[in-house]
């Protein structure tokens, strides 16, 4: 992942000109045109970051080339013991990468390294005025390393964080023990979650005949890997009985012993002592968000809710139901980072969605016309949620902690007032806007009384997302907010003034987004056999990487997207490049742009009707029956079934219903307009002012 900055002294290019940033006073940024004794402008952070002819002087450049390699990670290469050791590296020299920021006045790292390291300062001490050699000397004393290891450490961080400042980990990747490489008689052992074997748990290379292998593998998983708690001993005779069984000769205890000793060690006690690891590898903070956010974006929490309203078939007045939204808020200036609406249900698939509309650029004045641009992009330090499996699972905890880099918490079970931020702000959209639009549910049915929520029903979704957009970007973030201090008592002007002290937040430039979200796909192990990839009774193949083909137990990570099925991303561990792979049974053109949900209903339509057997993969004729009969049950229920037009939405099809007998209800004309909603803020803080 790929982020960019903005500094005093750097170089942009705007509208094909090179300039120099001469002073940052968030919102506005003031350049000079390089090598020229002209004029400095002023011009607002957001509307220069997103120019079409803004890059920045060191935008990373490309090589996509036309063999379809789309995206690269060193450190997906690595085996789990290889990535522990990259992590426990950059946490012993993280406390220096952290000193030098805050020397340059960066308001952020003084905040963390006051927050997690204030065992190496002594009492009364200013980390500001702390040299480095005397952090690394007590670095090196706290984790029994010379100082010349921790030197040569950050040494090789900053070599590869000078040219990209994101990459600063892959210069921690040790060299050792990779002589592996070039022998012939090298091979991989790879250790899958007994319950899940989907989920790689470890890779580590072995020297063996391809006979032990399996027996290695089988036994490791399901008698070493579990709670009993077996010993190596009695793990070792299990191999060799087995080995004896099939006519092989048994293996050296020393050699076992060797592989065990290479299996991560957080692997090993997690799976053989479950809970009882749990407060040692799952360092979760929960209660951090009793703690006050001390700048924008040091705190975001997330959650959702389904809406107080329901939503309409914009082409045919059907009355859909009520979607899900999913909030999310910056804690510090209670701007709103990111939103997503739909009726696809809580799911990690759609925590990923809600987190990348928060990262980057909303556009909003091109997409909905909004007066003011949605400013807030960019990645938090850390993220919030409440308890809910959508939030803590295996997927959101990777894409957080490992792609985005952040840190993840999560609010105590049970006690909603550690999340009293984002259930304000879902308060407030509730009261300022649903409640007053048509097809509203209200809180509760004492509020509700009587009114029908369904007889007057008018909006779409589409209209429920524009409105809201508009109500954020135009009236909420302007509005007076009581949680504020008096003398920026609104989200975007404490938003500014926060900015000032922590410096404006990195981004992602448009042309790495297409790389960032390849980068937040969920990802899976499998092999790649002579058919290909084979995920959900479908199979992905490409002829260009035929030399991938080998035994099912060599796994492949595949990373791939629950809203396009016709595509995933496969690597070899060899490598470092994600290479996109398309669908070949069904055929690519029969589910193009078809999201797994719709897939799975094909499926089990197809084997409701006895025409699918199990594990065989569907005929491109299957699909377009199974899509057409599929279609006509749902027209016949769409006119009376909510639950079937709900799904139809998630499926993103489209039906065409006629003679549907609506009821005369309440005139569009009566439903509050955008300008109107506008003046009645208006009016509010206008009388709010008056009182004060």
């Amino acid at each position: 992942m790929n982020t960019s900055e903005l500094k005093i002294n750097g170089e942009v290019i705007y509208f094909g000109m090179t300039y120099i940033i001469l002073a940052i006073d968030p919102p506005i940024i003031i350049l000079k045109r390089k090598d020229t004794s002209g004029d400095a402008i002023s011009i607002n952070y957001f509307e220069l970051i997103t120019n079409p002819s803004f890059h920045t002087g060191k935008s990373i450049k490309r090589n996509i080339e036309s063999d379809n390699r789309v995206y690269f990670s060193v450190l997906d290469s690595l085996n789990e013991k290889k990535r522990e050791e990259v992590s426990k590296r950059l946490n012993i020299i993280r406390p220096l990468i952290l000193l030098e920021k805050l020397k340059q006045n960066h308001f952020p790292s003084f905040v963390a390294f006051l927050e997690n390291y204030k065992d190496l300062l002594n009492e009364n001490e200013n980390p500001e005025k702390l040299k480095q050699e005397l952090i690394i000397e007590r670095l090196a004393i706290k984790n029994s390393l010379s100082e010349r290891t921790i030197k040569r450490y950050l040494s090789n961080y900053r070599k590869v964080a000078d040219e990209n400042s994101t990459l600063g980990e892959e210069g921690l990747v040790s060299n050792a023990g990779t002589g592996y490489k070039y022998r012939n008689d090298n091979k991989t052992l790879i250790i899958n979650h007994p319950k899940h074997p989907e989920m790689i748990l470890d890779q580590i290379q072995v020297r063996l005949n391809d006979v032990y292998i399996p027996i290695i593998k089988e036994v490791i998983e399901n008698e070493y890997l579990t709670l009993q708690s077996k010993s190596k001993a009695n793990i070792i005779d299990l191999i060799n009985i087995k080995c004896s069984i099939n006519g092989i000769p048994p293996i050296k205890p020393e050699t076992m012993y060797k592989i065990f000793e290479r299996i991560s060690t957080k692997v090993v006690e997690r799976m053989r002592f479950g809970t009882k690891s749990i407060n040692k590898y799952e360092e979760v903070n929960r209660g951090f968000a009793n703690k006050e956010a001390l700048y924008p974006l040091h705190l975001v929490e997330i959650d959702h809710t389904r809406m107080d309203i329901e939503v309409i078939d914009e082409k045919n007045g059907v009355v859909k139901g009520r979607p899900w939204i999913t909030l999310g808020v910056d804690v510090y200036s209670r701007v709103v980072w990111c939103m997503y609406i739909s009726f696809e249900p809580p799911s990690a698939n759609r925590v990923r969605k809600a987190i990348q509309q928060g990262v980057l650029f909303k556009n909003t004045k091109e997409q909905y016309g909004t007066f003011n641009n949605w400013e807030i992009f960019g990645i938090p330090y850390s993220i919030q949620f409440d308890n809910g499996t959508e939030f803590d699972n295996l997927a959101i905890r990777r894409l957080v902690d490992e792609t985005l880099k952040s840190n993840i918490r999560f609010r105590p079970i049970a006690t909603p007032r550690y999340g009293g931020t984002i259930e304000r702000l879902i308060g407030t959209i509730n009261t300022q806007v649903l409640h007053n639009l048509h097809g509203t549910t209200k809180s509760n049915i004492f509020q509700k009384g009587e009114y029908d929520s369904s007889e007057n029903a008018l909006l779409s979704l589409e209209n429920v997302k524009e409105i809201l957009t508009k109500y954020i970007t135009d009236i909420y973030h302007f509005q007076k907010h009581e949680g504020l201090p008096i003398d920026c008592n609104s989200p975007i002007a404490r938003f500014h003034e926060g900015l000032k002290k922590s410096g404006l937040p990195d981004f992602i430039e448009p042309e790495d987004e297409d790389l960032f979200k390849v980068s937040l796909l969920p990802s899976l192990s499998k092999p790649y056999t002579r058919d290909g990839v084979r995920i959900d009774n479908r199979i992905y193949r490409s002829n260009s990487l035929s030399h991938l083909i080998d035994k099912r137990e060599v796994k492949y990570i595949v990373k791939y997207d629950i809203d396009d099925i016709s595509y995933i991303y496969i690597k070899s561990p060899k490598e470092v490049d994600y290479v996109r792979v398309n669908i070949v049974s069904p055929p690519y053109e029969s589910v193009q742009g078809m999201n797994a949900y719709t897939y799975k209903l094909l499926l089990k339509h197809l084997k409701d009707k006895g025409e699918l057997r199990r594990n065989k993969i569907a005929t491109d004729e299957q699909i377009l029956q199974a899509k057409a009969a599929l279609q006509k049950n749902i027209e016949k229920m769409y006119k009376t079934n909510r639950r079937t037009r709900q799904q139809m939405e998630r499926m993103e099809w489209e039906v065409e219903v006629t003679n549907i007998n609506q009821k005369e209800i309440v005139n569009k004309k009566n439903n509050p307009t955008y300008e109107q909603l506008m003046a009645n803020a208006i009016k509010i803080f206008d009388e709010n002012a008056d009182k004060n």
